[in-house]
């Protein structure tokens, strides 16, 4: 499912915010490149949800956040979530490129994949989309898109 959402984010989201995309066209489209059709529901209704966290409330989540607080990853996003991953999670909110709300959407989302675990670089990949998606986290997409692709090039700051 993951391998869908990156093909599109790729194809369409990242190219044009604006465009309206017809669900069948797309489907039709993933189909013929080959990829399975409940799958392709799967990653519509992942993409379908994370279009819709920006309307949620950022204090449902986050209204008792104060700046000694931490984040205690329950025993099943420590399964779903590795070490590695849940440590970059804090190392982009020490960086003040996540909020307490974003990490959250971040782990929302990680958490309703369906696959067993992911892997750093597809955590990297799902946080940009998420800060893409974010209309109030324009300069933190920004800092972490030129963080991953300054990495990508062999530039280390």
């Amino acid at each position: 499912m993951f391998e869908i959402i990156m093909y599109l984010f790729e194809s369409y989201i990242q190219v044009d915010q604006t465009m309206e995309l017809d669900t069948q066209e797309v489907t039709d489209e993933l189909i013929q490149e080959g990829f399975q059709k409940t799958d392709i529901t799967k990653a519509l209704e992942w993409l379908d949800k994370l279009a819709n966290m920006h309307n949620q409330d950022p204090e449902s989540k986050t209204s008792a956040e104060q700046k000694t607080s931490h984040r205690i990853y329950s025993k099943i996003e420590q399964r779903q979530i590795s070490v590695e991953c849940r440590s970059y999670i804090s190392y982009l909110e020490d960086a003040k490129i996540l909020t307490t709300h974003t990490r959250e959407m971040v782990i929302d989302c990680v958490m309703s994949l369906d696959s067993a675990e992911l892997l750093l670089e597809d955590l990297k990949w799902l946080i940009l989309m998420v800060l893409f998606n974010d209309p109030v986290s324009d300069d933190a997409f920004l800092q972490l898109e030129s963080m991953l692709m300054d990495f990508e090039e062999g530039l280390i700051h």
